[in-house]
This record gives structure tokens, C-alpha cells and sequence, in this order.
């Protein structure tokens, strides 16, 4: 009875040190799985978005290659992008930020928007996203740093064409446009479409809908993401950023958006409402993304009458 017992323990002993095993391994996969978002493909763009380029909604672009420096490793990082030019001329630039596992392919369903304002458009691949290089996706805490310096080169390469410059971000892409405003003094407006609050409770609630563990599983994850990735994701929190953007900011969201809760969108409400030259835009019955798809003319009237507010533009 005695040696049974002893094997039993010993049993249970291996049977919990392979469950922390497992558990451990669980939290590094789901953590490397937040930090490399499938990318997304040309044949991903054909099915779901029927389009592989501006040429696709009629608009003419150029391809541009920018080369930045990882703010980390210091390494050589190249970015995609399209310069889709103006109707006609035009000193208005606005550059388009996508979201997680999206590229520019999906971040111009918004170009025609700004390309019916005579806007000229730079739509980009952020970093471990689309064409452009990178292994990880760091919720904007180095995209920040690369898309400033990406700004750097494109106020080069059309000085002329971008003396005003938007930034225009939805979700993921919101909270880059936000990082990248508050240091710099260069940047005329920007419009924020469907935000979340904070990055790590964005990825909790995206897994709730996905069906996957979260609790104390996912924060391990979390932890593990940012010790692999060496990022702070608490430093790129849009509710908190958003109080420190100086220009006009035009904030939409869906009342409904599945990635935010009540309180949140309220603290982002105040966050917003705390610069005065601002726009808060809640959007009823309305998920995330999901905005302009709901009402086509009056989302491009709210951007005009927006923008039209600038002094400049």
C-alpha cells in the first residue's frame, strides 16, 4: 500500500511538472504568435479584398522602397510603400497607417476618401506586415520609430507635395499615427479610425472572440512578447498618447466595436475631448472597422468638414 502511494506521488509530480511544461510552452507559442501576424499575401488581397494595388480603385501610384534604422537592433529595415499622387497639384499629404495583420493593400480601402479631398496618399506595409521586412510586430512601440523615419524621407522626396501632413490610422495604425504625432512638430492633423484603448486588453479581447485561453496564460504571453521583442506595449497606449498630440485630432469610433468596452470608450473620449481643436465622433449600432462601411458620404463629409477646419487646408 505504501509503494503504491510513492508511485502515485511520484506520478502526480511528473504529471504537474509536464502540465507547467506544456502550460510554459503554450505561453511562448501564443506570445511569438502575438509578436508575427500572418502577413498578408497577394493571393490573401485577391480573395478577401478583390484588389492588389491602388490600380485596382483607379488610382495611379508608384512603388517606393524607404530604408530605415531598427530603433533597437540597428540594423537596415526596408519599407514598402505606394505614392499614389493628387488629382491635381497639391501640398496635402496623408499618410496611411493599417492595422494588425493588414498591410497597405487593405489600409487604402480609406484612399479614395482622401483622394477625392486632392490629397496626395503614402500608404506603407508596416514592419513583419505585407512586403516590408521585420520579424516582429511590437504594437507601435519601434513602428513609431519607423515610420518617422519613413516621413523623414518622403518630406525628401515631395517637399512640395507634403508641406501638410495627415496621418490617418485605423486600430493598430491608430495608435502608430499617435506615437509617431507626439514627437513631431510637423504634422498638420490626424484621424484616428477605430482605436483601441490599450494594446494588451485590445489582444485579450481579440482572443475572447477568437474562442482562445486568456487569463493568466495570455499575460505570461504578453510578458514573454515584450522580453523576445525587448518593447514596453504600456508606452504606446493610445489613451494616454492622445493627450499629448498638439494638432487637431479627428477620433471615429463604432459605439459596438468589438475591441473596446463601455469604460473604454469613454476614457478615450476624454482623452480626446482634452484637446480642445479636436473631434470626437461616435458612430451607433457601428463595430470596429466598420464605420465608413455604414455610411459611405457622411464618413468623407466628416473628414472634409474636419479638415476643412485646419487654417491651412
Amino acid at each position: 500500500m505504501h509503494f503504491t502511494f510513492d508511485r502515485l506521488l511520484v506520478l502526480f509530480c511528473v504529471l504537474l511538472a509536464l502540465g507547467a511544461v506544456l502550460w510554459l510552452l503554450l505561453a511562448v507559442l501564443m506570445g511569438w504568435g502575438i509578436l508575427r501576424p500572418p502577413r498578408m499575401s497577394a493571393g490573401k488581397a485577391i480573395y478577401h479584398l478583390q484588389r492588389l494595388s491602388p490600380g485596382d480603385l483607379g488610382m495611379g501610384f508608384e512603388e517606393q522602397l524607404f530604408t530605415v534604422r531598427d530603433a533597437r537592433t540597428g540594423q537596415k529595415l526596408t519599407i514598402s510603400g505606394w505614392w499614389i499622387p493628387a488629382n491635381a497639384a497639391s501640398d496635402k499629404c496623408v499618410v496611411l497607417l493599417h492595422g494588425y495583420a493588414d498591410a497597405k493593400v487593405g489600409a487604402i480601402a480609406w484612399a479614395p476618401v482622401f483622394h477625392d479631398l486632392n490629397c496626395n496618399i503614402l500608404a506603407i506595409d508596416l514592419r513583419a506586415h505585407g512586403e516590408s521586412g521585420g520579424q516582429f510586430c511590437t504594437g507601435g512601440y519601434f513602428e513609431r520609430d519607423d515610420v518617422s523615419q519613413v516621413i523623414d524621407q518622403l518630406l525628401n522626396l515631395y517637399p512640395d507635395q507634403a508641406r501638410q501632413l495627415i496621418l490617418f490610422g485605423p486600430s493598430l495604425g491608430a495608435a502608430i499615427a499617435c506615437a509617431v504625432a507626439i514627437h513631431r512638430d510637423d504634422i498638420s492633423s490626424v484621424i484616428l479610425e477605430s482605436p483601441y484603448a490599450d494594446y494588451e486588453r485590445a489582444i485579450a479581447a481579440q482572443i475572447r472572440l477568437m474562442g482562445l485561453p486568456g487569463g493568466s496564460l495570455l499575460r505570461a504571453a504578453l510578458a514573454i512578447a515584450q522580453k523576445i521583442s525587448g518593447t514596453k506595449f504600456s508606452e504606446v497606449r493610445p489613451v494616454d498618447l492622445l493627450r499629448n498630440i498638439n494638432c487637431p485630432v479627428l477620433t471615429i469610433i463604432g459605439a459596438d466595436d468589438e475591441l473596446l468596452d463601455a469604460d473604454e470608450i469613454q476614457a478615450i473620449k476624454r482623452a480626446a475631448k482634452s484637446n480642445p481643436s479636436s473631434v470626437f465622433w461616435l458612430v451607433e449600432n457601428t463595430g470596429h472597422l466598420a464605420v465608413m462601411a455604414s455610411d459611405p458620404v457622411e464618413y468623407e463629409q466628416k473628414i472634409r468638414d474636419f479638415l476643412s477646419t485646419q487654417s491651412r487646408f
